[in-house]
């Protein structure tokens, strides 16, 4: 009889979809909507189907916005950016025509509300509004409730739209991913069934991997507003300076049995930095969403499962510049149909809730833009006065052995509208050297300084229960020289533009040239160099050479480029050499003879020629896509290689000969058969290069890859990251973790494949504590410290011993017996930022983070956890791209005892 019910049920909803027309749907989306003007098409007669009978493609939806903006005088459609599939970013805007006359004017009064000096906006003043659709791809309903949104504020007759129109300036951002939502709407439009079926099973509801939440490259675009790693966010968040919002909306989807979601969230998970006004802010505008929704019977719930922490989200980043922002979050239907423990979820009625919310939070915004205009000069009055009394007055940065990391940096705060200032004169803090002209200065007191909060200082947090990362300052992540002044006195210039340096070759040799390593882009010349099939050997010693400048003293992983013995002539190598200097924006110093004024001379064993890496990553179900993808656009934007993705299936049928190193992303490779384990051991025997992240590390120890040990077991993935297994892990006769079994630590068991395995003995808890309980095991991505061997090939380039290293995984390895190993080892004191419990934080200590094991002639790297984690930790990226270039270098055993 069920099932019965359902295909009944199934072909009434899908003939009712067919059938209906512009009136049918304006009802159910618009019920109480009065005239809608008839010369504007609604996108249903636009497109040519019921919405949320299909998906809308991405050209579909800037094809149907921008009629709109032919056909009215309230809508103006511009276009941002593109991705990196060469779609269109577009930003829609909704206002009255009399506002669209006096845009700038509206937009330059409303930015000096960024100066408390500067008088209150009038009541005459417009409320600023940005609804932001889809950064997740396949949370498909948000686009296409933009499409509805737009149409209603575009052909609504009735008095209160007229005033949302006069009152505000409305920015709707159709798709902030586009290439996700592409991805995603093929795939729902491919395996759509007429009539619908809604088993969950079914094919039209489980996407194949990558899915489409994420953009080009695998990266989740909602963790990027704070890292701008990717060219959607750098757009999007451009455009977000351009007027700084009263409010912005973030809407998403979330899992299919869920109901609606909107902000408040938690107490406990509110960023203690952010004003407590603003939050309350989001209390009164949920009081207009809570109308709404229950006007047309939708459930809801706030105060639960979100956090507001950190500025990495599309509904944080804004709170840190003073707009009222907030995630909302419906059930998704993944198709057009899906049963669900609430009974079906159509795709119409997801994008129902979204449009209507959409409407609930013009109507508050409007009502309350008196208030949301003062809360956000309040705002600002409230950052300069944090920054006043901030302990440290100004901070410091700067390395002028690494001018382009330094750049890379100084660009992240100039897109944050961050203050910056060059060095008036050569400084000393903390032991650290600065020196005018490669170094800047961030005051505290200006009006955007919670983000340089943010950007430079530690969070040590309390709670156990997070949804994401805990750890977020940058500045550790780029591994760049910085420190706390207690004054900004030292302040030249400000700094208005990143003005990369040119780059240049220092004059003619015919012997040789040489790059310093410690650039952070001098991986991007080695490769460029490579390619270009130029002889480049990298130096195991340093050396002091004689240059055309003087003697110039070359650290660990120089670059020496010999004249003799290229297949190309001295003079297309310098054309080449000029070349590759502008386009990494590095100098390249021409030396006069091989007799080195101090350490090696150039024609030493110890400086290796360096050869061409053929790379290949692993890709497809089971791979951590993320991670996959993060490996994929760093070989792509930094060094501009080629990669092989391999789908891990082809591992099994496939040669691989043509490979010099093969990187294992996080993941599950239980798949792979002994057979094909065996073809990789012998591919790495026979002198490859195997990179391992996180659970691709286990894995391979687990395999017997390498004779190395972990330190303790795997958890399951929870939703933020990986969390720590609940026993700790003892191998009998080997090294074990600082306090492992200590007081207060979980309890040891055997390794799990161990006959002896025993249960660990489990603490009784109440149930209602669960949720703490099983948060302080986990580590979310928090930042700890590890001592690095910086002379070390896979280190090449580092100056600093002090490597900080994001950990959001329960992979630990234990130090190597090879005492040449390890490369990175968690100091004894490891914890720096965000949260991890005490047990955690003892358990990570003195663990090895990154071991290089030999293996017949060949080299496994493995990383206890991801050094290319969401594209923007330089300072462990840098080290995987040395492993890269340097694998093979190892020597089979070069460090073997």
């Amino acid at each position: 009889m069920k099932k019965f019910t359902i295909k009944t049920w199934q072909l009434l909803l899908f003939t009712l979809l067919a059938a209906q027309g512009a009136f049918a749907q304006n009802s159910y989306f618009f019920p109480k909507a009065g005239a809608l003007d008839s010369k504007i098409p609604s996108p249903e007669q636009f497109l040519g189907y019921p919405i949320g009978s299909f998906y809308t493609r991405h050209e579909q939806v800037v094809a149907y916005l921008r009629e709109l903006a032919r056909v009215s005088d309230r809508v103006h459609v511009q276009t941002i950016g593109r991705t990196y599939e060469q779609r269109e970013q577009v930003i829609v805007t909704v206002t009255a025509p009399a506002n669209f006359s006096r845009l700038e004017q509206i937009r330059q009064e409303h930015l000096s509300q960024l100066d408390p000096a500067k008088p209150a906006l009038g009541s005459t003043a417009p409320v600023i509004i940005h609804l932001g659709y889809g950064v997740h791809g396949n949370e498909t309903s948000s686009t296409e409730v933009s499409l509805l949104t737009a149409y209603y504020l575009a052909a609504s007759q009735d008095a209160e739209t007229q005033q949302w129109l006069n009152e505000s300036v409305i920015f709707i951002d159709p798709s902030l991913n586009p290439d996700g939502r592409d991805r995603a709407a093929n795939w729902h439009n491919a395996f759509h069934s007429f009539p619908p079926v809604g088993d969950p099973l079914d094919k039209e509801h489980q996407e194949a991997w990558p899915a489409g939440r994420t953009n080009h490259y695998y990266t989740d675009l909602n963790r990027d507003w704070l890292n701008l790693v990717q060219v959607e966010s750098r757009n999007r968040v451009a455009f977000f300076h351009q007027w700084y919002p009263n409010v912005q909306i973030d809407f998403h989807e979330q899992g299919t049995n869920a109901t609606y979601y909107f902000e408040p969230t938690p107490q406990r998970h509110n960023s203690p930095v952010i004003p407590q006004f603003l939050y309350d802010y989001s209390t009164i505008l949920a009081k207009y969403n809570a109308k709404a929704l229950d006007d047309i019977g939708s459930f809801y719930f706030t105060k639960e499962n979100y956090d507001n922490l950190s500025p990495i989200y599309g509904s944080t980043y804004p709170k840190f510049f003073g707009s009222v922002a907030a995630t909302y979050e419906q059930a998704s239907s993944r198709g057009v149909l899906q049963e669900s423990s609430n009974g079906p979820v159509t795709f119409a009625f997801t994008i129902r809730n979204h449009l209507t919310t959409s409407l609930s939070t013009i109507r508050g915004a409007v009502a309350e833009k008196a208030g949301l205009l003062k809360v956000q000069k309040d705002f600002f009055r409230y950052a300069l006065e944090q920054g006043r009394k901030n302990a440290a007055k100004a901070y410091v940065f700067g390395d002028s052995r690494d001018v382009t990391l330094t750049k890379k940096f100084l660009s992240l705060l100039l897109q944050h509208h961050v203050k910056v200032y060059e060095l008036s004169d050569n400084t000393t803090q903390d032991g650290k050297r600065f020196e005018k002209g490669s170094a800047y200065i961030v005051p505290a007191e200006q009006p955007n300084f919670l983000i340089v909060h943010s950007l430079f200082e530690e969070n040590f947090l309390k709670d156990s229960v997070y949804y994401d990362n805990t750890g977020w300052s940058v500045i550790h992540a780029y591994g760049l020289q910085y420190a706390k002044l207690a004054s900004s006195g030292n302040k030249g210039g400000e700094v208005t533009a990143e003005n990369l340096p040119a780059g240049t070759v220092e004059g003619t040799s015919g012997y040789a040239y040489v790059i310093d390593y410690n650039e952070y882009n001098a991986s991007r010349a080695l490769y460029y160099l490579l390619d270009k099939n130029i002889l480049v050997k990298t130096a195991f010693k340093p050396f002091t050479a004689v240059t055309a400048k003087g003697n110039h003293a070359y650290g660990y992983g120089s670059l020496v480029i010999p004249v003799a013995g290229q297949t190309v002539s001295p003079d297309s190598l310098l054309r080449i050499l000029q070349a590759v200097a502008a386009d990494a924006h590095i100098s390249i110093a021409p030396v006069t003879t091989g007799f080195s004024a101090a350490g090696v001379d150039l024609g030493s064993s110890n400086i290796h020629a360096v050869k061409k890496p053929e790379v290949a990553v692993a890709f497809g179900q089971g791979v951590t896509s993320s991670e996959a993808g993060q490996v994929w656009f760093l070989l792509n934007q930094q060094l501009n290689l080629p990669v092989s993705k391999l789908d891990i299936a082809a591992f099994q049928r496939a040669s691989l000969k043509r490979y010099t190193v093969i990187v294992l992303p996080g993941g599950n490779y239980s798949a792979w058969d002994k057979a094909t384990v065996e073809k990789l051991r012998d591919w790495v025997n026979d002198g490859g290069t195997l990179i391992t992240f996180q659970t691709a590390t286990a894995w391979a120890v687990k395999q017997d890859l390498v004779q190395e040990k972990l330190a303790e077991t795997e958890a399951p993935r929870n939703r933020g990251g990986s969390g720590l297994g609940q026993a700790a892990e003892s191998v009998p006769g080997a090294r074990t973790v600082a306090n492992a079994g200590a007081a207060g630590a979980l309890p040891v068991t055997k390794r799990s494949s161990d006959s002896n395995a025993v249960r660990p003995v489990s603490a009784r808890l109440d149930y209602a504590e669960r949720e703490d309980a099983e948060g302080a095991r986990r580590i979310n991505g928090a930042i700890f410290r590890a001592d690095l061997d910086t002379t070390h090939p896979i280190a090449f380039g580092v100056n600093s011993r002090n490597l900080y290293i994001n950990k959001n995984g329960s992979v630990l390895l234990l130090p190597s017996t090879n005492k040449y190993a390890t490369v990175a080892q968690y100091n004894s004191k490891p914890f720096v930022n965000g949260y991890s419990s005490k047990e955690n934080i003892s358990r990570v200590a003195n663990s090895a983070a990154i071991i290089a094991a030999s293996s017949g002639d060949g080299e496994v790297i493995l990383f206890a956890d991801d050094p290319t984690y969401r594209g923007y930790w330089l300072g462990t990226s840098r080290l995987f791209l040395n492993a890269v270039f340097f694998g093979n270098l190892l020597g089979g055993g070069r460090y073997a005892q």
